[in-house]
């Protein structure tokens, strides 16, 4: 991603929601307004976000540190972290925070004829302003892969040596002006190797780098506890690691229930008004826990199944969600692996 389809993404307007429709009204459609509504609903539901307390806590906590790191002398900065599970909402959930942080920044900012933010670093003088630098690692990542990511971010070249690229990319990222630089899939640097040493000294120099440009660095990835990234005394003394799990629903933990049928709760009550069969309580109590057996408590798979479940009901009719409705959707590889094999454990050998 480099910085126009970061923009793009930003400012584009969330869709809208469809009116809610009773059975009178839908039937009084034609085939091709009933297609068009479905079209237009099925948008909308791809961008449901379940707001959850874990979710929120975080969120103020990033916004917390990299606002202590602005207003800290020049140096190294405490350094933010977001760890979990592979597909467990990680980088969506820093994208909207992220996204929220871009768009704040850049609200009061002068913008040019094609609507992107800029300032005048001096009389005559236009740059573009960049307040957020969102680059994704890939596999058995070096030193120039990083500052190579964050040159392409800029639509820079990325040749030469390591020490030359770096410095190049420390430098466009103080004249746009940048205040976070984010590093998703951070578990694909490569430090399992006779340079790893080399890899780990970088990060550090990195965000000393930018910490005196008053610059925070974000790290997202899989499973960094233990990592030796995390266990690097240097980096783990600036490191403020956060966890985002899966959700559990234990059958006789109560508190497990109530912060699921919270989640169950708050998808009913967006998907309830269009379905005008549905009743209160057809989701967040009495198919709560089969949500939880199909998703395994992921807020991704939750959404798509109850979003995916609205669809289905809508088109035979019920305008209600029932369970042959949740056994109509095909979640994820691992969503339905796992519900398998909780469903029918494999015999053990005798």
């Amino acid at each position: 991603m480099d910085a126009q389809l970061w923009h793009e993404h930003c400012v584009t307007e969330m869709p809208v929601e469809p009116p809610h429709l009773t059975v009178t009204q839908w039937n009084a459609l034609t085939d091709g307004q009933r297609d068009d509504h479905v079209d237009r609903l099925s948008r909308w539901l791809a961008n449901l976000f379940v707001a959850t307390i874990e979710a929120d806590a975080i969120y103020r906590k990033m916004t917390k540190t990299v606002q202590a790191n602005a207003y800290s002398p020049p140096g190294a900065k405490r350094l933010p972290a977001l760890s979990g599970m592979n597909y467990v909402g990680k980088s969506t959930m820093m994208m909207r925070w992220a996204r929220e942080r871009y768009l704040e920044w850049i609200a009061d900012a002068e913008k040019d004829d094609d609507g992107h933010p800029i300032f005048r670093p001096a009389s005559g003088c236009e740059a573009d302003l960049y307040p957020i630098v969102w680059i994704d690692l890939r596999a058995a990542a070096l030193i120039k892969d990083v500052v190579g990511e964050i040159l392409d971010f800029f639509n820079l070249p990325s040749d030469g040596d390591t020490r030359h690229v770096s410095e190049a990319a420390i430098s466009a990222i103080r004249r746009h002006r940048t205040r976070v630089v984010v590093i998703d899939d951070v578990h694909l640097l490569k430090t399992n190797w006779k340079g790893g040493r080399d890899v780990l000294d970088y990060v550090k120099h990195f965000n000393t780098r930018l910490g005196k440009l008053g610059v925070s660095l974000v790290l997202i990835g899989a499973n960094l506890e233990g990592s030796d990234l995390a266990t690097d005394p240097q980096i783990a003394s600036r490191l403020r690691l956060d966890h985002l799990q899966p959700y559990p629903c234990e059958r006789h933990d109560i508190d497990h229930m109530r912060r699921w049928q919270a989640i169950a709760r708050q998808l009913e009550n967006l998907v309830l008004p269009h379905l005008p069969r549905g009743k209160p309580e057809m989701l967040f109590t009495k198919l709560a826990q089969e949500l939880h057996d199909r998703s395994q408590g992921y807020i991704g798979d939750v959404t798509e199944l109850v979003t995916e479940a609205t669809i289905e009901a809508i088109h035979d009719g019920s305008f209600r969600i029932q369970r042959k409705h949740l056994d109509r959707v095909e979640l994820s590889k691992r969503a339905e692996d796992e519900y398998r094999d909780r469903k029918h454990p494999p015999k053990r050998a005798s």
